[in-house]
């Protein structure tokens, strides 16, 4: 039976480790128990958030006026090339797995926390790969008759749609294929329709060496290390920035020796340049490590973090011309605070 809580603290939930309480709070086991869960919020009126592994969300100090639904269906299956998982499944997780089957194209994943259905909403990518490459179906949710989503949900709204478009009794359960995902660099369209509900997530990967693979894994999960912080965090705060500026790419090709790709630049490098690594707002730091991380050093507040970010986002705007754009998506926020 689905356990209905109040009150939970959500901090101890993210990577960040910031954030308040939620009014209502449960953890969803199976595809039932999530089913259950938006009905409640339906009977309640509530507005919802689905809260997979923590990472990349910043919660307001406030917390969350509805039910945080926390997914936990985990159970994964690999048949030939295909893996079937739950979206709660650890994303770390399903690499070591896909590679131990002796399959090969999740390496890049390695290392990055969260869950599969976290990483297909926000198409997670690293080292040149995303989820768009592997992903070959989505198993989703979708409730019925609402607008296009806000992506700044208010407390009066359901993962941002209007309250007074109320839920049908009947959730209709549908899958949707690959193209129909529509994969961007950092996007998808659940992502920007939250009234889609990834339930569980298809694989499509490829027959490799496990020996390489193996190497390849460790590879990336060493270079992973050499930038991660001992502070939490969110992971990246911002997406990369596409960069025109002809003379701006030139100087990141000389001062790092690398070429650009799809136009874009890091936005630690830019970040790096304005000469904010360490700065701090109360206990949020900008971090030492990777210049894109905002990191709690002891006791942040999510107001520490969302100030620290305004002024990185104006100091790399005046300094480069370039705009910023948050990767971490908030939580809790009744309008748009960056």
């Amino acid at each position: 039976m689905l356990n209905i809580q109040r009150n939970i603290s959500l901090a101890k939930y993210t990577t960040l480790k910031v954030g308040g309480a939620a009014r209502f709070f449960c953890e969803a086991k199976s595809e039932k128990e999530i089913l259950e869960a938006v009905k409640f919020a339906e009977e309640k009126n509530l507005p919802v958030f689905v809260l997979g592994g923590g990472s990349n969300i910043l919660v307001n100090d406030q917390g969350f006026s509805g039910l945080v639904i926390k997914i936990l269906n985990t159970k994964h299956e690999i048949r030939n090339t295909i893996v079937e998982c739950g979206a709660g499944a650890s994303l770390s997780k399903i690499v070591q797995e896909s590679i131990k089957a002796g399959l090969t194209g999740l390496e890049w994943a390695a290392g990055i926390p969260g869950t599969v259905g976290g990483a297909v909403r926000g198409n997670a990518g690293a080292f040149g790969g995303c989820m768009a490459e592997v992903v070959h179906s989505v198993k989703v949710i979708e409730i019925p008759n609402f607008s296009k989503a806000r992506l700044f949900p208010s407390a009066k709204q359901v993962g941002g749609i209007p309250q007074s478009q109320a839920l049908k009794s009947q959730l209709p359960i549908t899958n949707y294929q690959l193209r129909e995902c529509e994969f961007a660099y950092r996007e998808s369209v659940f992502k920007q329709n939250p009234n889609l509900i990834i339930l569980s997530v298809t694989l499509k990967l490829k027959k490799g060496d496990r020996k390489k693979s193996e190497e390849l894994l460790k590879e990336i999960l060493e270079e992973r290390k050499k930038s991660q912080s001992i502070y939490p965090s969110p992971g990246s705060f911002f997406k990369n920035p596409i960069v025109k500026d002809e003379k701006l790419i030139k100087e990141f090709e000389i001062d790092t020796g690398q070429k650009i790709k799809d136009k874009k630049i890091p936005a630690g490098y830019f970040i790096d340049r304005a000469g904010l690594k360490g700065k701090k707002i109360g206990s949020a730091m900008v971090g030492e490590e990777h210049a894109n991380f905002i990191v709690n050093t002891g006791n942040a507040t999510a107001e520490n973090v969302v100030m620290l970010a305004a002024i990185v986002k104006t100091r790399v705007r005046n300094k480069f011309g370039i705009q910023l754009k948050e990767e971490v998506q908030m939580v809790g926020f009744e309008k748009k605070v960056l």
